[in-house]
Formats: C-alpha cells, structure tokens, sequence
C-alpha cells in the first residue's frame, strides 16, 4: 500500500514572525540613514540582504541578515565616537559585545548569563535579575539572574506580572532607589541601592532588568546614562533571539495541534534509525486515524473536525512517554515514534490509547474511536520509508478490518495472505 502524502497546515504564525523580524530590521535601517549615519546607498544595500533573507524564509539567513545590520550599527558608532576616549572604548566594546552574543550563543540560558555578565563590566551590582516578557501571554518571567532574586513589592499583580519589575514595564522608564535604608532583608538580602530598566525596543516592552547593591548611592548618574545605553541593544539581541526561537519552533509545529509536523517527523525517523543500526536498537512507529472523520466534517463541520483533532491531540500528549515523539502527519492522521520499543510493547501501548480514545467525550459529547496501525525497526525494514510504509499499511489493514483496532504490519502482511 503506498504511503499517503498529506500535508499538514500552513503556519500563518511563522509568517507572522518572519514579518514582524523585516519591519524592526528595516526601522533600524531608515533610523541610521535619517541620522545621516549611513548613506542611502549602504541603507539600500542593507534592506535588499534583509528582504532576501526574508524570502528564503530560512533561520539562518535571517540570522545572517541581523548580523551584517549589527556589524553596521557597531561601525556606525566606532566612527562616530568623540572625547573620553577611554570610557567610550569601554562602552563600545560592551555594546559590541552585546551585539555579538546573539552570534556566538544559541543556549537561551548561557545568552541570557553573558547579557547580565556584560552589564556588570560597566555598572557595579551584587545581585541582577533578567526578565523577560513571554510573547504569548504578555507575562514578564525571570530570564536569568546573578546573585539573589530581590523583588521589593512582592505579591502585587500588574498588568505584566507581579512585583517591581512588572510595575516598571507599565511605567517604561528607568528608576533608580538610591539608599533605601532598609538593610539585610526577611530574605536575607542586604540591599541599599536598586535600579530597575525597562528593556525597549522600539516602543516595544521585550522585559525589564532589576540591579541591586547593598552599598547606598552604588548606581551614579553616569551609570544611569550607560544603562539607558546598552538598555536598547540589549533588548534588540533578546528580541531577536526570541524571534530566532518562536521562528524555529514554528518551523517543526503544526499550527491547529500544536504537535510536531510532518517533516519534523521525518527528520527524527531518519536518526532514529541510524541510531538503531549503530547501536543495534528497535524502535516502533504507530500511525493513528479517527474513525470516519469525513463524515463528522461532512456532517457537523470543518469547526467541529478541528476540535476533535486539538482534543485527540491532547489525550496522546499525555499518553505518550517523554521520549516518544507525537506529531500530525497530515488531515486526521497523527504518528507516533516510540524509540527503544518492539511491535509487541508499542501494540499494547497502542491499545490502551485505543481504549481511552474511546472512553472520552469528545467536543459536543461525541463519542469517536480511532483505528492504528504498528510497524517496527528491523522487523518491518531498515530504512524510513520503508518502516513508514508498512505502518501504513498496518493502518489500513485496521481500517478494512472494521477499525477501531490495532493491527501490526505482520498481522496485515497475514491478513493479505488469507485473503
């Protein structure tokens, strides 16, 4: 039986991303030509390397892209230095190693550390704490942190969270509480001088930066000046490494389920089998249909369909072990790779996801079942499309054999010989 070629949704999202990373970029770029910073010629040439990055719709060339604006802006400001030489040097090797970080540093963590490490080589802190706005909810998180978390209104909920740092981001400017007079804290945190930085982009809230000193009057004028500074390019490089991270989730996401997608999928079969042949592993795939889902489209809608597909998609996330990998092949077929499992084990798994498929109250109280079908490496063959193919074909097998079952690619390949 040939293997279906559904494909799944489209992600509206990632376009969505991919525009909004051209509209900062290209802002950037008329920012620096009306400031008679850069010529038109050198803007020109750098929005055409933005919109052919854009157009490949590839993380890496809009990573590329970012880069050579960053490599300009740090140029632009090297050439534009004047006076205090020493500490303009000291600010620009900060503010082009902020720039940088983004290029050296793919770990969220390990990116959000050199940012704060980076802050402290120019301002004088004891404790730092990074937070950082989580695009989906509005919320701001802890990002990283040095030293100890020191909140000073604990508790208090705002618009973007609870605490100081929250009440800042509604206010959007920097404040600085120099002596607070309140010495070694309940949580055993002295702390005399802190500062609070909304990090902007923009006009744009990407998170806020809480420093803090148990010496009083720690953060001076000039400090203030350094932070309002580096405050931008600092949350230009954590709004770009956000963009990069959401652009590459949304690369391997199906939109509606939430699941992986089809060719993340396939990606992973492909090293799990070379995994499996230099270690001598096994490992199962099991594909999942529902039961006569056209017709519930047919009957009831595409709406309805939809919701079934997230519910379902929902029972087998919770079913389905760590390691296991659940994603949406295409229409209403979803699969799942079971690494370091036999047909035997992932036919009783299979089972018992059959069984609570069928016990569960569906959108608009349907009830539904679901047909599945297993096949397994070496058993079923040794390349991924092959291994695909006759979990496929197990899956039909389930399908003619009045569904609502399991079957094994060697119980179809059975079931074809007596017929």
């Amino acid at each position: 039986m040939p293997v279906k070629r559904r494909n799944g949704v489209g992600s509206r999202q990632l376009q969505d991303v991919i525009e909004k990373f051209r509209k900062g970029e290209i802002r950037l770029i008329r920012a620096l030509e009306d400031e008679s910073l850069i010529s038109a010629k050198e803007s020109k040439a750098l929005m055409t390397a933005v919109d052919r990055a854009v157009s490949q719709k590839r993380s890496s060339d809009l990573l590329e892209a970012a880069q050579t604006v960053n490599s300009k802006l740090v140029r632009v400001v090297q050439r534009n230095r004047t006076g205090e030489m020493e500490r303009v040097d000291s600010e620009l090797e900060v503010l082009y190693e902020i720039s940088r970080t983004i290029q050296t540093t793919s770990d969220r963590d390990a990116l959000f550390q050199r940012l704060l490490e980076l802050v402290n080589d120019v301002v004088p802190y004891e404790h730092a704490t990074l937070f950082v706005k989580n695009p989906g909810t509005g919320r701001l998180s802890v990002g990283a942190r040095r030293g100890a978390h020191v909140d000073l209104i604990s508790g208090v909920e705002f618009e973007n969270g609870s605490g100081f740092s929250a009440w800042v981001a509604k206010q959007r400017r920097i404040i600085v509480l120099p002596d607070l007079h309140r010495g070694r804290r309940t949580d055993d945190v002295e702390v005399a001088s802190f500062a609070s930085i909304p990090l902007m982009v923009q006009g744009e809230l990407i998170g806020v930066l809480n420093l803090s000193h148990p010496r009083p009057k720690t953060f001076l004028d000039e400090h203030v000046r350094i932070l309002s500074l580096i405050a931008s390019q600092t949350a230009s490089v954590i709004q770009r490494f956000l963009m990069f991270e959401e652009m590459s989730r949304l690369a391997i996401t199906d939109e509606l389920t939430g699941l992986y997608n089809r060719r993340y999928f396939l990606q992973r079969l492909r090293e799990e089998t070379d995994r499996a042949r230099r270690y001598d592993h096994t490992f199962s795939v099991l594909f999942v249909d529902v039961d006569h889902f056209k017709t519930l489209n047919d009957h009831h809608g595409h709406a309805l369909g939809d919701k079934v597909l997230v519910e379902l998609s929902g029972l087998l996330k919770k079913w389905a072990r760590s390691s296991d990998l659940v994603a949406r092949y295409g229409g209403d077929e979803l699969v799942v790779l079971l690494p370091m499992t036999d047909v035997a084990s992932a036919s009783n798994a299979g089972e018992r996801l059959r069984a609570q498929v069928a016990a569960h109250p569906f959108a608009r109280r349907k009830r539904l079942t679901v047909s599945l079908g297993v096949a397994g490496f070496p058993e079923a063959g040794v390349q991924p499309g092959a291994i695909v193919g006759q979990a496929d074909r197990a899956l039909y097998a389930a399908k003619a054999s009045g569904r609502n079952t399991v079957v094994s690619f060697s119980e179809a390949m059975q079931q074809a010989g007596a017929a």
